[in-house]
């Protein structure tokens, strides 16, 4: 799972990594959003972004290999919606539809690589505690805490699933077909709605007091 490559990656020791968790993050999002407010054909700001943010790459140590790869997948749906959306963008009518909506697939990409960076040398304890020192609302925090718990039981359940479900249809095929997925989906779905109802019900019992704590605070 490239979530699992990206944890592998937080816990190296780099420049990028020993910084303070809340700089980072900081400066990711300023870094961001200086990305967004590039106005559409300045090609010379976005030129200036892609370096800035290559010398960023060449120091978190991300292989550039996984970068692409999952630039790929992304491609096609940012792709998608840039094809949407650029015929209705107002700058189309002074620098045309090619260029609005490569300069938004551009700019996507380049946030998506910001991110990637950020988690690739930030643990995303790490993160949480960032976004808990800087006054991120409480339940915000601890609803992205859970997720991270238990996404993994959530996978290996869904895998669990899988493995029962083909080995019961007696298909030959290594993947599962739409139908069978969508409904395996479906009752995943359900099981983890009873499963947060009772983790919910023990964690009351436990004295839960709407925070959670971590050692890295």
């Amino acid at each position: 799972m490239w979530l699992l490559s990206l944890e592998r990656q937080s816990t190296r020791m780099g420049p990028l990594h020993v910084l303070d968790a809340r700089v980072k993050l900081i400066g990711a999002v300023v870094f961001v959003v200086a990305i967004v407010a590039t106005p559409v054909g300045a090609w010379r700001t976005l030129g200036a972004e892609g370096l800035i943010l290559a010398f960023l790459i060449g120091l978190s140590g991300v292989p550039l290999r996984e970068l692409l790869r999952r630039w790929v997948v992304f491609f096609v749906l940012v792709g998608f919606v840039a094809l949407m959306v650029a015929p209705a963008h107002p700058a189309r009518a002074s620098y045309g539809l090619g260029v609005v909506a490569a300069t938004i697939l551009i700019k996507n990409s380049l946030a998506l690589f910001t991110i990637v960076v950020l988690a690739s040398v930030t643990p995303f304890p790490r993160l949480l505690g960032a976004l808990r020192k800087l006054g991120v609302p409480p339940l915000l925090v601890t609803t992205l805490q859970f997720m991270d718990r238990y996404r993994h039981v959530l996978t290996d359940e869904l895998g669990r699933m899988a493995r029962a479900r083909k080995a019961r249809t007696f298909d030959r095929r290594r993947t599962l077909p739409w139908t069978l997925l969508s409904g395996l989906i479906g009752i995943l779905f359900l099981r983890t709605f009873e499963r947060a109802e009772r983790v919910h019900g023990a964690m009351t019992a436990r004295g839960w007091t709407g925070e959670m704590h971590s050692l890295d605070d």
